[in-house]
């Protein structure tokens, strides 16, 4: 939920400069990495518009960052937004894998900034809404 609110502020028909697309701002190549596991074979760039579409290809593409990055949250926001290989380096000179010394390694200022803002959201809908997103 956090990425989506400082991807799209929840804004499904927004279209980024780099054509990102929908909620999540997926760009159609990564979404069709993700369109059969997500059930969606027959997937059009368009189809990124709409938001059922478009979070159930975010979840999965989330999913296998989380698997990467060991559950890291920073770790996974910074690669949603400077991309993994970058991710991973940064995160290869963070020991231990602290999130606190993770995000000071984060070499571009725009990802910095990202994953400073996704954890600040991270963490208020942690104190507002349970794991199944009911209101505390």
């Amino acid at each position: 939920m956090s990425i989506m609110k400082v991807e799209s502020s929840f804004r499904p028909g927004v279209k980024s400069p780099s054509a990102a697309r929908g909620l999540l701002q997926l760009v159609y190549d990564t979404a069709v990495k993700y369109n059969k596991k997500a059930c969606y074979p027959n997937l059009q760039p368009d189809d990124l518009y709409t938001p059922s579409i478009n979070i159930a290809l975010g979840c999965e593409y989330i999913a296998d960052l989380k698997t990467q990055f060991g559950g890291l949250n920073e770790a996974i926001a910074a690669s949603y937004n400077g991309g993994e290989d970058n991710a991973a380096r940064w995160l290869s000179h963070t020991n231990p894998k602290d999130p606190g010394i993770f995000a000071s390694e984060v070499g571009f200022a725009e990802t910095k900034n990202y994953v400073f803002k996704v954890m600040t959201y991270y963490r208020v809908y942690r104190d507002l809404y349970d794991e199944n997103l009911v209101k505390r």
